[in-house]
C-alpha cells in the first residue's frame, strides 16, 4: 500500500490511500476543473504532475473524440496556458512544439502545476459545453495528458456554482469533501462524460445493473413510460451477450430544438435529442432506437472492437475498415432491439429495413465506394460531405445495417434456424474480448459467420464488403419467404436529376445526380434554375412541369450562375429511383417459415 499525493483546489493538497495503484516513481497526475463564470463559457483547468523524472514534460490535448472519426483540433480552444513549480509558485519555461503539445522545461522539480482555460460553447454530444444553465464535460476536449502517464490512475476534482446541485457521471465519487472522482486511467477519463447542473435524475435497475437517466433541457415526457421502455432496451441488448459489463450506467440526455445524435461511452452515453421527441410515436421511436444503438455499443466497439482500436492514439487518425460492423451492424441491432421490445411490429421492422435498402440502391455512390472503403475513409469523407458526396460515397451506417440483415438471414438459413447473427456477435465478444483481450478483423468476422452458417462467404465479402456490387436483396429476403416489390416501376414519374433548396421564390440546385440529365448537360450545384420549357419554376410547380413533358423530350432551361444568365437544354428522363414494399410468399417452405420466425424472434 502506498500513500499518493494529489492536487486539489483551494491551494492545498490531500492524501488518500489508493492501494498501490500508482508507484510514486512513475509520476502522478491530478486534475481540477473550476467553473467561476459559466456565462463566459470558460472552464478553468489545473493539472498537477508530481514525481516525473525528466528534463521536460510534454502535455497534449487530444485532436479527436473516440466514436466520432474526424480530426477536430481541440487545442484551438485553449487559452492562457501557464506552468509553475508547484512548491515555489515559480513560472516554468514552456514552448508549444506542435498544434496540440506544450513542452514544459521543469528542471526535475517535484511538482509541476499547469493552468489554462478552455472555451466551450459548441452544443454537440462530443464537445464540452458551458453556460449559465449547465456544464457538460468531455475530458478529451478539456483535459490534457502526458503520453507515458496515460495508464496511471488519478483524481479529478470539480468546482462549480453553489446554485447547481447535481453531478452525473459513471466515474466513482471519492469519500472526501467536495466533488472528487477516482479515474482509473486517461482512457476511462475520456470515456466518462460529466453533466453538472440542476438536471432531473431518474434511477432504475435493469439486467441487474443500476442505471440513471439524466434529463437536461426543458421538455415534456412520460417518466414511467420512458423508464419502462429503456428497461426493455437494456434487457434486450444484454440478452444478446448474456452479461452486462457495467457496475453502473448513465444516460445523459440533452434536449434542444435540434437533436445532435448520440455518442457511446464505456459506461454511459450522451444523446442530443429534439425537445419534442416524445410528442409523437414516430419521433419517440426514433429516440428509443438511438438509445438502443448507443447502448449496444457497450459491447460492440467499446469492448469487441477492431484490432486497430485496441490502443487509443489521441494525436492521430486511427484507420479501420470495420466501421460498417461497429456502426452499421449496431444500427441493425438497434432495429432488432426495437422489435424484440415490442416497440416495432414485424411490419415496421421490415419496412424500416426496406427503406434503407431503397436508399442504398438510389445512391450512386454505392457503386463507387465499397463499405470497407467508406469505413477506412470516414476521417476524410463521412464527416466532410459536400455536394458530390451522394455520387461518390456510401454510408457505412446504412449499408452496414443492411449487410447485417442479410448476414442474419444467411446464418439462420444455413443453420436451419439454430443460429442467428446474435449468436455470432456474442461468440466473438466472448472469444476475442473476454478470453483473448483482442480486437477483430474482417477475416475473423467472416470465419465466425461461415462457421455458424456452414457456408463459404468469400464471394459475399468480396462483392458486398470490399466491392461495390449491388446487393441482391431479393435473394436473401427469399430465404425468409419474403417477396420484394418495387413500387416505383409502374409510376410514370419524370426527372432531370437534381435536388434543390427554395430561397424565397428562387430554386437553387444543391446536388446533381451522377448520370442524370442535369449532370450530363452541365448544370451545376449553386445554379438558380429559373425556367424549364419557358415556364418559371418554383418548388410548388417543378414536378407539374416535368410530368407534362415526355420522356426523351429536349427542352430549354434558363439558369442564373454567378450573376450571369445562361441557356441550356435538358432531355427529360424517367425517374428510375426505387421504392420497396414486400409481401409474404404463398406456400412458403418449412425452412422459409423457420427462417422467418427466427429472424423476427418468434
Amino acid at each position: 500500500m502506498k500513500r499518493i499525493v494529489f492536487f486539489i483546489i483551494w491551494g492545498y493538497f490531500f492524501s488518500i490511500e489508493l492501494m498501490g495503484y500508482i508507484p510514486v516513481e512513475t509520476g502522478v497526475v491530478g486534475y481540477q476543473v473550476s467553473i467561476h463564470n459559466p456565462h463566459t463559457h470558460y472552464f478553468e483547468v489545473e493539472i498537477k504532475i508530481s514525481n516525473y523524472d525528466a528534463d521536460f514534460i510534454d502535455v497534449k490535448m487530444p485532436v479527436w473524440t473516440p466514436g466520432s472519426y474526424l480530426i477536430r483540433e481541440y487545442a484551438k480552444n485553449v487559452e492562457d496556458f501557464a506552468a509553475y513549480a508547484g512548491n515555489e509558485k515559480k513560472p516554468l519555461e514552456f514552448n508549444k512544439i506542435n498544434k496540440n503539445t506544450w513542452r514544459i522545461m521543469h528542471q526535475k522539480v517535484r511538482d509541476v502545476v499547469i493552468k489554462y482555460q478552455v472555451y466551450a460553447f459548441e452544443g454537440t454530444v462530443r464537445m464540452s459545453y458551458l453556460d449559465e444553465h449547465h456544464a457538460f464535460i468531455m475530458a478529451n476536449t478539456l483535459l490534457m495528458y502526458v503520453d507515458d502517464l496515460k495508464n496511471n490512475s488519478s483524481v479529478l476534482k470539480i468546482n462549480f456554482p453553489e446554485t447547481w446541485k447535481n453531478v452525473s457521471t459513471s466515474l466513482t465519487r471519492l469519500d472526501m469533501p467536495g466533488y472528487a472522482y477516482y479515474v482509473p486511467d486517461y482512457d476511462i477519463l475520456v470515456d466518462s462524460p460529466i453533466e453538472i447542473g440542476n438536471h432531473e435524475i431518474m434511477a432504475f435497475t435493469a439486467a441487474g445493473i443500476p442505471h440513471e437517466v439524466v434529463m437536461f433541457g426543458r421538455t415534456y415526457f412520460n417518466k414511467d413510460q420512458l423508464v419502462r421502455d429503456l428497461t426493455k432496451i437494456v434487457e434486450s441488448a444484454t440478452a444478446v451477450f448474456g452479461e452486462n459489463p457495467n457496475e453502473k450506467y448513465v444516460f445523459i440526455i440533452h434536449h434542444s430544438d435540434q437533436g445532435t445524435g448520440g455518442l457511446e461511452h464505456i459506461s454511459s452515453t450522451v444523446l442530443g435529442v429534439n425537445r419534442w421527441a416524445y410528442s409523437t410515436t414516430s419521433s419517440y421511436n426514433s429516440f428509443l432506437s438511438l438509445a438502443a444503438h448507443e447502448y449496444f455499443h457497450l459491447w460492440m466497439v467499446k469492448r469487441l472492437k477492431p484490432v486497430e482500436l485496441e490502443v487509443m492514439d489521441y494525436d492521430n487518425e486511427i484507420y479501420t475498415d470495420l466501421l460498417w460492423v461497429m456502426e452499421g451492424i449496431t444500427s441493425y441491432f438497434d432495429q432488432k432491439i426495437m422489435l424484440d421490445c415490442g416497440l416495432y411490429t414485424d411490419q415496421q421492422f421490415i419496412t424500416s429495413l426496406l427503406s434503407t435498402m431503397s436508399n442504398i440502391r438510389n445512391t450512386p455512390g454505392s457503386r463507387e465506394q465499397s463499405v470497407a472503403e467508406a469505413s477506412f475513409d470516414a476521417w476524410i469523407k463521412y464527416y466532410k460531405k459536400n455536394e458530390n458526396s451522394n455520387n461518390s460515397q456510401i454510408s457505412y451506417y446504412n449499408k452496414g445495417m443492411i449487410l447485417g440483415a442479410l448476414l442474419d438471414l444467411v446464418v439462420i438459413d444455413g443453420s436451419e434456424g439454430e443460429q442467428t447473427l446474435d449468436n455470432v456477435i456474442s461468440q466473438l465478444y466472448h472469444q476475442y474480448y473476454k478470453k483473448k483481450g483482442k480486437g477483430i478483423t474482417n477475416d475473423d468476422l467472416r470465419r465466425a459467420l461461415e462457421k455458424a452458417s456452414k457456408q463459404d462467404l468469400t464471394d459475399f465479402f468480396n462483392d458486398y464488403v470490399f466491392g461495390t456490387k449491388d446487393l441482391n436483396y431479393e435473394k436473401y429476403l427469399h430465404k425468409a419467404g419474403i417477396a420484394l416489390i418495387e413500387t416505383n416501376g409502374a409510376v410514370n414519374k419524370k426527372t432531370i436529376g437534381i435536388t434543390y433548396n427554395q430561397n424565397g421564390y428562387n430554386l437553387i440546385i444543391n446536388s446533381v445526380v451522377k448520370g442524370g440529365s442535369a449532370y450530363d448537360n452541365g448544370l451545376n450545384v449553386g445554379d438558380e434554375l429559373i425556367s424549364i420549357d419557358g415556364f418559371r419554376v418554383s418548388h410548388s410547380n417543378i414536378n407539374n412541369i416535368l410530368n407534362h413533358l415526355d420522356v426523351g423530350e429536349v427542352v430549354p432551361v434558363l439558369l442564373s450562375r454567378d450573376g450571369l444568365i445562361l441557356e441550356k437544354e435538358l432531355d427529360i428522363r424517367k425517374d428510375n429511383s426505387v421504392n420497396y414494399s414486400y409481401e409474404l410468399l404463398d406456400n412458403r417452405s418449412k425452412l422459409q417459415e423457420q427462417v422467418y420466425k427466427a429472424w423476427l424472434g418468434k
